[in-house]
Formats: C-alpha cells, sequence, structure tokens
C-alpha cells in the first residue's frame, strides 16, 4: 500500500508520541509504585507504634491478641521472639510456623530499630508487603512486632493510577495526531498544489502561477517554483525564437542543407534542398539518404565525412529528373565526449558555373581560331614576300598593306579579349555609337579579293542601309557582332565556295 506524506506523518507522529508516552508511564509506573509502598509502610509504621503498649499482652494470649488486632488494623499480625520464634500469627497456627529470625524484614529490625520488605510470602503464598519493629523487653525478653498487608492492596491504587494515566495518553494522543493531521494538511495542501503545478509546466502551461500563503520554507518553495517557471517560459520563448530564426534561416538559405542522425536517417531538410534533390518533406524525413536520392556519390561523400576529422567535399551529378551538378560538403556532429551524433550535409548548385567554364573552355578554342586567321595570313603573305614578292613592288606594297591590317586586326583581338577580362571584373563601360557598315567592307574586301581572283571570282560592292547600330568603345565592334573580322570570315568562306569565275556580292 502506498503511503502518503500525510499518512506517513501521522503514523510517524502517533508512533513517537506513542512510545514517549510509553516510556513516560513505564517511569511513572516505577515511581508511583515505589510511593505507594512507601505510602503502605508509613501506614504500617503507625499502627506498629500505635500497639506498642499492647504488644505485652501477646505473650500470654498467643494467637488469638493477633486475631483480635488484626482485624482492628485490617494487617496481618505477627508477633516474634529474639530468637526468631514466632510467638503469635494472625493468619496462621504460630506453633506450627518455621524461624523467622532469617525473614529479612525481621533480621533488619533486630540489627537495628525497624525493617521492611516487599516479598511472597511462604506461609500464607502471596506478596505481602512487611514493617517490622523491636518492641520494649517484657520479662526481659526481647520481642519483634510485624504487620503485614496484601501487595493487593497496594496494587489497587497503581491499577487506579494506571487507568488514569491510559485515559490522559488517549486523549493526548488523540489530541497530537488530530494537530498533526492539521498541521501535516497545512502542508501537503501546498504540496498537492506544486504537484499540479509542475504537471501543468511539463504540459507547457507556463503562464499559471502558485499562491505564496507563507513566508516559511514552504513559501520560499512556492516562490522559487514561480521563479523557475517565469525563468523556464522566458528561456522557451528564446528557444521558440531562435528556433524561428534558425528556420527562417533555413529556408531563406539558397544552399540545400540536409542533417542527418545517427541512425543514418534524414531528421532536417530545408526548401533548396527539396528543391535541389527534387524531394518531399513528408517522404524525404526518416530515410537514408541513398532511399531518398539514389545516389552513391552522396552516399560516398556522408561515409567520408564520418571517417574524416575535418568533413569531406565532392562535387554530385544527378542525372534525374534533369542533368544537375551540385556540389557538396559534409561534417560530422560529435558531442563533448566524441560520440557521434549525425551529419550535416550543405549542397550547392553549380551547374551554371560548370556550363560557363565548359562555355569558357570553348571560348579559348573559338580565340584560338581568331588569332590563328590573322597570324596564318601575316606568315602567308610575308613568306610570299620573301620568295619573290619584293620584286613587283606594287604587289609587294599591297600584301604589306593586308600583312598590316591583319597585324591590327591581332592587336584588335588581344585588346579584345583584355576587355573581356576588364568586362567580367567591371572596370569597363561600352558606349553604344552608330558606324556605316560600308567602312567595314571597304576594309573586308582588300583582305578577300586577292584570294576570290585566284579562282576568278568578281567581287562586287552594292550599296545599303546606313547608321546600322552597333557597340563602339574605341573601335571595339567586334564586341557586339564580330564585325570586320567575322564579315571578313564569312567573305573568305563564301569566296572559296563560289564557283570559278562567278560573281560574290558584297554589301555595305
Amino acid at each position: 500500500m502506498r503511503l502518503t506524506i500525510l499518512g506517513k506523518s501521522v503514523l510517524s507522529i502517533g508512533l513517537l508520541i506513542a512510545f514517549s508516552l510509553t516510556l513516560v508511564g513505564v517511569s511513572l509506573e516505577r515511581r508511583e509504585r515505589a510511593a505507594l509502598v512507601d505510602q503502605a509502610i508509613a501506614r504500617l509504621e503507625a499502627q506498629v507504634a500505635l500497639l506498642s503498649g499492647e504488644v505485652a499482652a501477646a505473650v500470654p494470649e498467643g494467637d488469638a491478641w493477633a486475631r483480635r488486632v488484626a482485624a482492628r488494623t485490617k494487617a496481618r499480625v505477627t508477633v516474634i521472639a529474639g530468637d526468631g520464634r514466632v510467638l503469635a500469627d494472625s493468619d496462621e497456627a504460630s506453633i506450627r510456623m518455621e524461624n523467622h529470625a532469617t525473614r529479612p524484614e525481621v533480621a533488619e529490625a533486630l540489627a537495628g530499630a525497624s525493617g521492611h520488605a516487599v516479598r511472597f510470602s511462604r506461609t500464607v503464598h502471596r506478596d505481602l508487603v512487611y514493617f517490622a519493629q523491636v518492641m520494649p523487653e517484657v520479662d526481659g525478653r526481647r520481642l519483634v512486632l510485624r504487620l503485614a498487608i496484601p501487595v493487593g492492596d497496594v496494587a489497587h491504587g497503581f491499577r487506579q493510577f494506571r487507568r488514569d494515566f491510559l485515559a490522559i495518553a488517549t486523549i493526548s494522543l488523540a489530541v497530537a495526531i488530530g494537530i498533526t493531521l492539521l498541521w501535516a494538511q497545512r502542508i501537503t495542501r501546498p504540496l498537492r498544489q506544486m504537484v499540479g503545478f509542475a504537471r501543468g509546466v511539463a504540459q507547457g502551461e507556463m503562464a499559471q502561477r502558485l499562491p505564496v500563503r507563507s513566508r516559511d520554507e514552504l513559501g520560499e518553495l512556492t516562490e522559487a517554483l514561480n521563479a523557475m517557471a517565469e525563468d523556464l517560459r522566458a528561456t522557451l520563448r528564446r528557444l521558440e525564437e531562435e528556433g524561428r530564426r534558425v528556420r527562417t534561416i533555413m529556408e531563406s538559405m539558397a544552399e540545400g542543407l540536409l542533417v542527418i542522425d545517427a541512425g543514418s536517417r534524414i531528421s532536417l531538410l530545408n526548401p533548396a534542398a527539396e528543391a535541389l534533390l527534387d524531394l518531399k518533406r513528408e517522404t524525404a524525413l526518416g530515410q537514408t539518404p541513398l532511399e531518398a536520392v539514389r545516389s552513391h556519390e552522396l552516399h560516398d561523400l556522408l561515409k567520408a565525412a564520418v571517417e574524416r576529422a575535418g568533413g569531406a567535399s565532392a562535387e554530385i551529378t544527378l542525372a534525374y529528373p534533369r542533368r544537375r551538378v551540385l556540389a557538396g560538403t559534409a561534417v560530422a556532429i560529435r558531442d563533448a565526449g566524441g560520440a557521434f551524433q549525425g551529419t550535416v550535409l550543405a549542397l550547392r548548385d553549380v551547374t551554371q558555373l560548370k556550363r560557363l567554364e565548359e562555355a569558357r573552355m570553348e571560348f579559348v578554342v573559338n580565340v584560338s581560331h581568331e588569332l590563328r586567321t590573322p597570324l596564318t595570313a601575316i606568315r602567308g603573305y610575308a613568306e610570299t614576300l620573301l620568295d619573290d614578292g619584293l620584286e613587283n613592288r606594287e604587289e609587294a606594297r599591297k600584301f604589306l598593306e593586308i600583312i598590316h591590317r591583319h597585324a591590327e586586326r591581332l592587336g584588335r583581338l588581344l585588346n579584345d579579349l583584355l576587355d573581356l577580362s576588364n568586362i567580367e571584373l567591371g572596370r569597363t563601360t561600352l558606349h553604344l555609337a552608330p558606324t556605316s557598315l560600308a567602312e567595314v567592307m571597304e576594309s573586308v574586301l582588300p583582305v578577300i579579293r586577292p584570294r576570290a581572283e585566284g579562282r576568278r571570282i568578281r567581287t562586287i560592292m552594292e550599296s545599303m542601309a546606313e547608321g546600322l547600330m552597333v557597340i563602339d568603345g574605341r573601335g571595339r565592334i567586334s564586341l557586339v557582332i564580330p564585325a570586320a573580322e567575322a564579315l571578313l570570315d564569312l567573305k573568305k568562306d563564301a569566296a572559296l565556295a563560289q564557283p570559278s569565275r562567278s560573281v560574290l556580292p558584297c554589301c555595305g
């Protein structure tokens, strides 16, 4: 059976009071018994003193005298000679009684003036209170007068004392238990309120408060619980705010974030991770990363993060539902003792960067081709001049002009590369200006015409609308359209593609 604090308090106080009353009762019983015996001895001593003048008649009358005196004193009367012989007795025939010289009270009286004892009588077979005193000599003989009363007469008063004490003890115990009940209820009532308060706090009822009804320890405990609840409420509010802030940060992050617990299950992911991995939060939570994403690269990255102290990074390529390249960084979470708690994975979409990198590589190839064209032309015309072109000054001058134009074109290409770099770095501002396309074509035709004439193709210049808007800034026509260089390549290719003896129109 489960005892409450009230029951334990009442039982403990009741047992303590009962034990205390028992000790007090035993002590008082001993004292009362001794006091009653002393009163009985004093009464017997007084009666002996009154009978001292009559004891001389006991010698001739014997037992008759003893019985007559016993009827008057309500006590057993015995007269004993100095040698211990019994001369008279009120209860037994003195002639048949044994020598009483060794009886404690008689021996004490013969040794002094008087003696007393409480003992069992072998003559009458019961407990008696004895008092004996030496009487004046009669005819030269020492006599001892002894009176005795049953212990039961003394016990009657003792029993009355015991009844009174038990009544008082019972009343005291009942009053003490009643006071204990009131006191315990005064304590347990606030304790029950505190239990209900604690359960309410555990269920999230942070606004409740306990009334402070006293200034004792219970009052201090109540104030401490109220203060604790207020601190807990403030702490939970702060944690909720921090949680909302963390959720807001996670939801606004462009990078995907996943948290995998110690059991290799997804416990948290933000919307960016859902979008990057094409997941739904409801189905992904509780799954392993391999079940959710089906990517061995991702699985290997998480495994490497657990094995390495500083985490791990890798690129993850996803083919479904569309090709996507992700840069992933994973770090293992460990507590202060070094125990593994989980893994945090951050993902960033680098698909566009990969495409730009591929475009940059293609750009390098195209630039190489663009640079090779003027270099090839310069080298070709230079070799022609070195072979036999210097003899014909007119042809040599024409070749040198072509070499000069290609050199300028090569310089412009290099300047354009520098301009592109400056544009990427934000150091260059482009300006729009109208430019005539005819001027561009006039610079292209001298380069095309020699190769076209070599195949007997005639080039003619046709006019077109002027004022074409292109980007111009220090001659940067080729930044928007390949301009003269692109047209040059186009016309050169067109010239090579034309059949012999045909006409190649050039609009400008």
